[in-house]
């Protein structure tokens, strides 16, 4: 536990880390490694690298939960849910005021032509990490299959619970073929655990389910598909984007195509957790009532979006030790990975759909995925770049006579 002096150090770390974690979980853990444990050696590299474990367990924001349990390893509940709000707070933020800004845009009859290529270049992050992502992932028994399952499953079903079924899918496929043969040993004693977090867990999610269906209001409706999705998501923020796409684009036509894209590419230029593309969605789907309620939608969103995760890294923190060496678990979680790098593969099918499949659109998304993976072009350097290049075209337009 850290005495007081080192907690104030420590939560400037976590802000620190809030105002420069670009790029998704894989690089917020690299900075995590080299600020918590290199230069400030709150703990070990093996301790970090075995929470960022646990949290690939559970559904909800990978790096958000890492961080949270970091906070809990070294100061408690107390110093955890400090560290939570630190952590999304800037990136919260910086979100809700871009949905202010869109929206803005949108009713002031704006023309928005700075943002015209953001689109394909937020296909082409997902692309990146679809294809890194592939590249890491050890392909063995089913996983080619699973892989194929998961991605074929995702393009000819639309239902909201497709994508949470295909990834448990993915997990008891793997799991079966491990036990079949014979590789996962003897049932492992269940560990003594605390049931308090997951009742506060299951009872918002029945709660949720429940007012969704009872209430057709925007804003409850909202909350629920919010709640529902940091409860389901495994995957990190990328597995978010089909699931909204369908239900907040193509179903509900809460938000246009180009709202919904425009959001995604420029929360690459984010820091901090992906899953803060909620307080965007959030915002524009009530943007119908106006500025006050693009305010409301987003706190909504960010509240119902990061509650499921943080409840699940309390509940399962305490029992660590015991369910890392659960090989059934370990197995099915394999499945779980194969899978969603399936679902992510499918949503670059989705999202290019509205866009069109031309030379241009498909040559910017190949472009943004090898400067991103291939040649490490930061995020937000790209998005900068995008940016600029809209205004500069948007300038010469506007110069022609």
């Amino acid at each position: 536990m850290l005495d007081e002096t080192k907690r104030r150090t420590y939560l400037r770390d976590v802000l620190m880390l809030a105002l420069s974690a670009f790029g998704g979980p894989f690089a917020h853990l690299a900075l995590m490694q080299e600020r918590l444990v290199e230069r400030r050696q709150y703990l070990s590299n093996e301790e970090l690298l075995e929470l960022n474990a646990l949290c690939q367990f559970l559904p909800g924001p990978t790096s958000t939960q890492t961080i949270t349990a970091v906070g809990l390893k070294l100061g408690g509940q107390r110093l955890a849910l400090l560290t939570l709000l630190l952590w999304i707070l800037p990136a919260c933020l910086l979100m809700t005021f871009l949905a202010v800004l869109v929206y803005s845009l949108e009713i002031k009859n704006l023309d928005m032509a700075t943002f015209r290529w953001l689109p394909p270049v937020a296909v082409g992050f997902v692309a990146a990490s679809a294809w890194r992502l592939l590249e890491r992932q050890p392909w063995k028994g089913p996983s080619l299959p699973i892989l194929g399952l998961s991605i074929a499953l995702s393009l000819s079903m639309t239902s909201d619970f497709t994508f949470p079924a295909v990834l448990l899918l993915g997990g008891l496929l793997f799991w079966g073929w491990e036990e079949r043969k014979g590789g996962l040993g003897s049932p492992h004693r269940i560990p003594k655990i605390r049931w308090t977090y997951l009742r506060f867990y299951a009872l918002f999610f029945v709660m949720a389910i429940s007012l969704g269906n009872g209430f057709r209001s925007r804003e409850v409706l909202l909350f629920e598909n919010f709640y529902r999705y940091g409860s389901l998501v495994f995957g990190g923020g990328q597995i978010l984007l089909p699931m909204m796409y369908e239900h907040f684009v193509a179903s509900r036509q809460y938000l246009t195509t180009d709202q919904f894209l425009i959001g995604y590419g420029l929360a690459q230029g984010v820091p901090g957790p992906v899953f803060s593309l909620a307080a965007y969605m959030g915002g524009l789907v009530l943007q119908s009532k106006g500025v006050l309620y693009v305010l409301l939608g987003a706190l909504i969103g960010t509240v119902a979006i990061f509650t499921p995760g943080a409840l699940l890294i309390f509940f399962v923190y305490p029992v660590w030790d015991d369910v890392k060496r659960m090989p059934r678990i370990q197995a099915a979680l394999q499945g779980v990975q194969v899978a969603a790098i399936g679902l992510i593969f499918a949503a670059v099918v989705l999202l290019m759909k509205p866009l069109g499949y031309n030379t241009l659109t498909i040559s910017i998304v190949a472009l943004t995925a090898l400067l991103n993976h291939r040649w490490g072009v930061p995020p937000l350097l790209i998005v900068v770049l995008t940016l600029t290049a809209g205004l500069v075209g948007e300038l010469l337009v506007l110069g022609l006579p």
